[in-house]
């Protein structure tokens, strides 16, 4: 087991659902073809040896993309094992055997060609580990962000203070506060590596947005729901309380008058689209209004999460048009299933 815990620890096995895992494939494997033959002591011409070269290595890695993104579809739970790496890498040793040995029938390079195969297998591996390794960093402030940005104390405070005054006069609202309080701390307390569903998501954004509503009043606080997307696609943790947090706080709160939250999903294809858009008012207005200072915690911890989930596959972008702030977020859709012991776990 210790040999398995090491070899997990420096090899990782790529993401060939990930568009940007496939293109650093592709390139880094066009930038062998083109390298190997200058330093291999032939007499062959350099574009003889590219061609031979790629003869074999191209339908290997057609193949091994194919399964990778078969296996990573159908078997997840594979891809993520501990055992993750030495099946992968055996799986596509028996691609290449197939491809090279059984269908071309190579003999006489086959030893030199399985040597270049695991050098450039195993040399990508380690370079994915190392990838996500200098991510690491970025998932455990999103951790500690959990505990100390996302539910501000003010907003606890001001919660529990509601909570006391509604107890006596509408003890059922009391209740119901404190309950979406509990669930929301639940959630906050929850690991920030695992991952949710977007069905989940809601709901606890619906909770948050609960909380707000007996808070400060309905006819305050208003969000205008529109959730087409479906409910089991897979999503990170915590991606839509932070963000309504911060359109409560800067974009409602800060003003004396009511505003209106508007949440849009959508499922096209293979992406799942998020928009999210609530007043705005600028640092530099002349209205009767306190704008909040804020640093961006929410979107730069967001952002950093999403790099490290999707890589490039996954898009946010935030912008302020004619008093609203807009974000808008794309995900590529995974379904992953809604288990209330993963979810609570």
């Amino acid at each position: 087991m210790p040999i398995i815990r090491q070899i997990h620890s420096w090899f990782a096995v790529p993401d060939l659902r990930n568009f940007g895992t496939i293109s650093r494939l592709m390139l880094t494997s066009m930038l062998g073809l083109l390298l190997f033959p200058l330093i291999n002591n032939s007499s062959e011409s350099y574009l003889r040896q590219v061609y031979d070269n790629a003869a074999w290595a191209a339908p290997t890695l057609l193949l091994i993309l194919v399964k990778g993104y078969v296996l990573a579809s159908a078997l997840p739970r594979i891809t993520e094992s501990r055992f993750a790496v030495p099946i992968v890498h055996l799986s596509n040793l028996l691609v290449f055997v197939a491809v090279d040995y059984v269908v071309l029938g190579e003999r006489m390079s086959f030893w030199q060609h399985f040597f270049l195969f695991n050098f450039f297998a195993l040399g990508f591996m380690y370079t994915e580990a190392s990838r996500r390794y200098s991510l690491a960093p970025s998932l455990s402030e999103a951790r500690l962000s959990a505990l100390t940005a996302r539910i501000r104390p003010h907003f606890l405070f001001n919660s529990l203070n509601a909570a006391i005054s509604l107890i006596r006069l509408r003890p059922y609202d009391a209740e119901t506060l404190l309950e979406n309080l509990a669930n929301l701390f639940r959630a906050q307390l929850r690991d920030g590596s695992q991952n949710s569903t977007l069905g989940q998501e809601i709901e606890w954004a619906q909770e948050y947005i609960a909380i707000e509503q007996i808070r400060m009043g309905h006819t305050r606080v208003q969000v205008m729901w529109q959730h087409h997307a479906p409910d089991d696609a897979e999503t990170p943790h915590l991606l839509l309380q932070p963000l309504l947090e911060n359109a409560v706080f800067h974009g409602i709160e800060s003003t004396h008058r009511p505003g209106c939250i508007s949440v849009l999903t959508t499922r096209q294809k293979h992406w799942i689209y998020i928009r999210i858009e609530n007043p705005y008012v600028p640092t530099d207005s002349q209205e009767n209004a306190k704008p909040h200072k804020g640093n961006s915690m929410a979107l730069r911890n967001l952002k950093e999460r999403l790099a490290l989930m999707y890589d490039n596959d996954a898009v946010i972008k935030s912008r302020q048009l004619d008093g609203i702030f807009r974000v808008d977020i794309r995900l590529p859709y995974r379904r992953k299933s809604s288990d209330l012991k993963q979810l609570f776990g």
